[in-house]
């Protein structure tokens, strides 16, 4: 996943209005840089920058949101954000399904076929979803940016941008992610773990925008979210891939049906795969008592 654009120059002593203009401007360009890349075709890794780069400007626009003005933008962004997700969820299925064909060829060519037709709807579907990204890139584009950048010049408030509503907020979103690991080692289900997915990307979403309001001492434990939410990631997209293709095994035409029923094997134990390597992750984070650590620096 791609850093955000260190904004340089903030301090917990800023003012919160300052502090609000700076990070969003940085949020905004780092949106702006894949989407030039999007003007002559939709490109797979400039769909993916550009959907975590709106999933960082919506986190900045929510942190700013009592500031006032800015919950009618946040919508706009997330319908980007959202375009910019079934884009990016149908490339996902094709390229795995794609990497899937290419060994069918040589340990079960009696599925191949039917994972190429499953293939094929995927790139069918995917023609209407680019299509729709476009319009809403269009309205992004003429509408939201120039609302946007206007709206940043009205932002004022004289806080200190490190002030202690930061800290407790930051504290009680650590408390919420330390609760829902607990529930997913509970119960490791898929919702469990979109739960904990969703929490764990809004602390470290939160933590990069104050960052600068606690010197350098949320740096290294910026870093150690990483793997856990990376993990998460590949877990979320073997979740949903698992709901396709059964879905698919039970309703799509015989040989897709055949096809998606040979497969469900292979997502079943990518999934465990990934399962288990969240589990030693969450581990680790137990042994290293991260959490605490995390609240120590933010009391």
């Amino acid at each position: 996943m791609a850093h955000p654009t260190p904004i340089r120059g903030l301090g917990p002593d800023s003012e919160l209005g300052h502090a609000a203009r700076r990070i969003l401007a940085g949020r905004l360009a780092d949106v702006r840089k894949p989407e030039a890349r999007l003007a002559d075709g939709i490109d797979d890794d400039a769909v993916h920058d550009m959907r975590v780069a709106t999933r960082r400007l919506r986190a900045s626009l929510q942190v700013f949101r009592p500031l006032g003005g800015l919950t009618k933008l946040e919508t706009e962004v997330k319908q980007l954000q959202d375009a910019l997700g079934e884009v990016r969820d149908l490339h996902v299925q094709a390229l795995w399904l794609e990497d899937v064909a290419k060994k069918a060829r040589r340990e079960k060519p009696e599925t191949r076929a039917g994972i190429v037709s499953l293939a094929r709807q995927r790139q069918a579907g995917l023609k209407e979803k680019e299509a729709r990204l476009r319009k809403v890139l269009d309205r992004w584009t003429h509408s939201t940016v120039p609302r946007l950048l206007r709206k940043l010049d009205s932002l004022d408030d004289n806080h200190r941008f490190g002030g202690r509503r930061v800290k407790d907020h930051l504290l009680w979103r650590v408390r919420r992610v330390r609760k829902r690991m607990g529930a997913y080692l509970d119960a490791s289900d898929a919702e469990t773990a979109h739960a904990l997915r969703k929490d764990l990307k809004k602390l470290r979403y939160e933590l990069e925008i104050y960052q600068p309001a606690f010197r350098r001492t949320l740096g290294a434990l910026l870093e150690v979210l990483v793997p856990l939410q990376d993990g998460l990631g590949e877990l979320h997209d073997a979740d949903v891939r698992l709901e396709v293709f059964e879905r698919l095994a039970a309703g799509g035409k015989p040989r897709e049906r055949k096809a998606a029923s040979a497969l469900l094997p292979l997502i079943r134990d990518g999934r465990a795969k990934r399962s288990a390597e969240i589990a030693r992750e969450l581990q680790r984070w137990h042994t290293e008592d991260i959490p605490r650590r995390l609240s120590r620096v933010l009391t």
